[in-house]
Parts: structure tokens; C-alpha cells; sequence
């Protein structure tokens, strides 16, 4: 049994050796010498998204699963990028030929500077006979992550082009929409 132990420390001691082998030599430099961790290689900072982005959109069709509505734009800008939108109808079959859809959205903002990208999760409703899209939610991946975010689309005819206001929202705002019955 000590034979055992014995060899199973010495295994032990030899990864622990071994990875605290590698972990310096990973500090090193070319010349041999270790780096200062605060010596790392600086890259600019991403562009601050700006409370408020507004851009044209034009609408691309259905998706290729066959459910989504789906718009498309350019944003310029101090952040610019482009932008897809996905909109799904989210009620019931009987409801559908109704002017006014309950949807959820699917908001993706691909920053030229990827650090600036995000997407968020939104929902809210369509009136088809205003044009206006209007949905809230959270940012669920990237830049600004789980801030709130209301997006408004005012559709123009006949090519249901339209123009997109994004806000981000103080968290107290968003229960305030939704109580308001947003």
C-alpha cells in the first residue's frame, strides 16, 4: 500500500512539476527574459455606443425557414455597422389576419468594430396599419450584455423599407414600460 501511495505522489509531484514548467515558460519572451503581465498588447478601445442608434432598414423577405419576416440595413455613424432584424408573429393562428401582431424579434448588430456587435432578444407589437414596430427586451449577447433595449420601426410603403430607433434603457425604465403594458 505504500508502494502505491508512493508512486501516485510521485505522478502527482511530476504534473505539478511539469505544468509549473510550462507556466513559466510561457512567460518568457523570445530573449529569454519574463514579461510584466501589464505589459500586454494594447489594442483601442472600442467605439462607446451611443444611447441612441437610428438607421434605414429594407425589408429582405421572408427567411428561409419560411416564418421569419426579415429587414436589413446599413448604420453609419459613430458605430457603424450592419444590421438584420428577424420578426416572428407570437399569437395565435385565429389572430393572424389582425392589424395589430403580438411578435418577438430578433435584433443582430454587426459592428464593423466586432467589440461594438450585439443582439437582443425583443418582443412587443406590430400594427400593420400604422407601420410601427415596436418591441422591448434585453441585449442577450455582446457589447452593453442584459441592458435593456426598446426598438422602434416606422415602416414606409410600398417596399416596407423603414426607419429603426434603438434606445438603451436605464433597467428601472424597462419595468416601467412593461407595467405600462409596453
Amino acid at each position: 500500500m505504500t508502494a502505491s501511495r508512493s508512486t501516485s505522489r510521485r505522478i502527482t509531484l511530476l504534473l505539478l512539476g511539469a505544468g509549473l514548467t510550462l507556466s513559466v515558460a510561457a512567460l518568457a519572451t523570445d530573449d529569454g527574459r519574463a514579461t510584466s503581465h501589464s505589459t500586454a498588447i494594447a489594442s483601442p478601445a472600442p467605439a462607446r455606443l451611443p444611447d441612441t442608434l437610428a438607421f434605414e432598414v429594407e425589408y429582405a423577405g421572408v427567411g428561409a425557414e419560411g416564418i421569419d419576416l426579415v429587414w436589413r440595413g446599413q448604420a453609419a455613424g459613430s458605430v457603424p455597422g450592419r444590421v438584420t432584424i428577424r420578426m416572428e408573429y407570437a399569437g395565435g393562428t385565429e389572430d393572424h389576419a389582425m392589424p395589430v401582431w403580438p411578435v418577438n424579434v430578433w435584433l443582430f448588430y454587426s459592428a464593423d468594430d466586432y467589440r461594438s456587435s450585439f443582439a437582443a432578444e425583443l418582443s412587443g407589437s406590430m400594427n400593420w396599419r400604422t407601420g410601427e414596430l415596436r418591441v422591448s427586451g434585453l441585449v442577450s449577447d455582446g457589447s452593453r450584455m442584459n441592458v435593456p433595449l426598446e426598438q422602434r420601426v416606422q415602416l414606409h410603403r410600398p417596399g416596407l423599407a423603414g426607419a429603426v430607433t434603438l434606445v438603451f434603457l436605464p433597467r428601472v425604465a424597462l419595468g416601467h414600460a412593461l407595467a405600462a403594458g409596453f
